[in-house]
């Protein structure tokens, strides 16, 4: 694994790049995230590189702007003040093609996914933005280059991140998005000063997690919960059901459709940000095993982003972190635990399949 020192280094550059590079559009941004989470979906816990290809920034792209391209409303909701600048001229490049996407879309990712040609283009027009402007130019501080992330060649559809990029990304992901999603949040507000004043949920609007939609995931869980609180296995009755992200939205803030769970109010707020012990990962597995792909098709009918391979990586990066560093987990109530040796036994299946 990569030494302390060499983590220290990572970090410090990372800084240099936010607070010295040049920055006139939020796509290093965007790209810094993506790095850091495909690192999270496809990397490993040692000194390995990880080849990334483009298109996977691209995808990550969409995601990220897909959100962002919507207009921003204000505090009160009394009126729209318009999608928000992305840069320092005209409207972002990609903004533009996904406002045009949503448009024949409906709003829904999930529908724009689903039809396969016109997600082939989307992405691969995407991935052009991604090529030409930010990939190629994110590691300049002061003039000079840092290549610090991957060698900086120039062209190709793929990078390598070199060896220690990937498990400093992993290892101190909650550090490095706290980090490039505030500059990001910092850069839009600048730019969009007469729009936005002291609106205090920019954060929220730009980065935070699709809550309005998560209502019809309720009648889906519903269902193959037979009716129970995934946590304490007694009866759940659907209008005071709470959905909770098995994965703790502060873990990896990402809305994935087989990491929600049906749980009562008092084991949402008692479990919080906390990882749910292996007997409740055991169960969490089981119901991918047994349900995934009924799971798949109510998730895509009603329009809920989902990813079971995903979600497997990341609940194996989430555990795997907390073992390493001893941490707790939630039982019940008040009562926290240790993971046990053999707490990825069951996923590691899952993760197989």
């Amino acid at each position: 694994m990569p030494t302390p020192e060499s983590q220290i280094q990572f970090l410090t550059n990372l800084q240099r790049l936010l607070s010295e590079g040049s920055f006139v559009s939020t796509y290093k941004y965007a790209l810094l995230m993506a790095l850091a989470d495909l690192a999270v979906e496809r990397g490993s816990d040692d000194d390995r590189t990880l080849d990334i290809p483009t298109r996977l920034i691209a995808e990550k792209f969409i995601e990220y702007y897909w959100r962002q391209s919507t207009p921003f409303v204000s505090a009160t909701g009394a009126e729209s003040l318009g999608v928000l600048r992305q840069n320092t001229g005209r409207q972002a490049g990609i903004v533009r093609v996904l406002l045009q996407a949503r448009a024949q879309h409906e709003g829904s990712l999930v529908e724009a996914r689903s039809h396969t040609e016109m997600w082939r283009k989307l992405t691969v027009n995407v991935d052009s933005f991604v090529r030409t402007m930010p990939l190629w130019k994110l590691q300049t501080v002061g003039g000079q280059r840092l290549d610090f992330l991957y060698d900086n060649i120039g062209r190709g559809r793929q990078i390598v991140l070199k060896p220690g990029v990937g498990y400093c990304l992993r290892k101190h992901y909650p550090m490095v998005a706290d980090l490039v999603k505030g500059a990001w949040a910092r850069y839009v507000r600048r730019f969009n000063g007469d729009l936005l004043g002291q609106q205090a949920d920019l954060g929220e609007f730009l980065f935070g997690s699709e809550r309005a939609n998560l209502g019809v995931v309720v009648p889906i869980l519903q269902e193959f919960q037979h009716g129970e609180c995934f946590y304490c296995r007694r009866p759940l009755k659907s209008e005071s059901a709470h959905v909770d992200h098995f994965i703790p939205w502060s873990r990896y803030p990402v809305d994935l459709g087989h990491n929600f769970v049906l749980a009562h109010a008092s084991c949402n707020g008692m479990k919080s940000d906390r990882l749910a012990a292996s007997a409740h990962l055991d169960a969490w597995v089981d119901r991918q095993e047994r349900h995934a792909k009924l799971l798949s098709a109510d998730f895509n009918r009603y329009g809920v982003v989902n990813d079971l391979a995903s979600s497997a990586r990341i609940a194996n990066w989430a555990y795997a972190n907390t073992f390493d560093c001893h941490g707790l987990t939630w039982v019940r109530g008040d009562e926290l635990r240790k993971l046990e040796a053999d707490w990825s036994r069951s996923l590691t299946r899952l993760l197989n399949l």
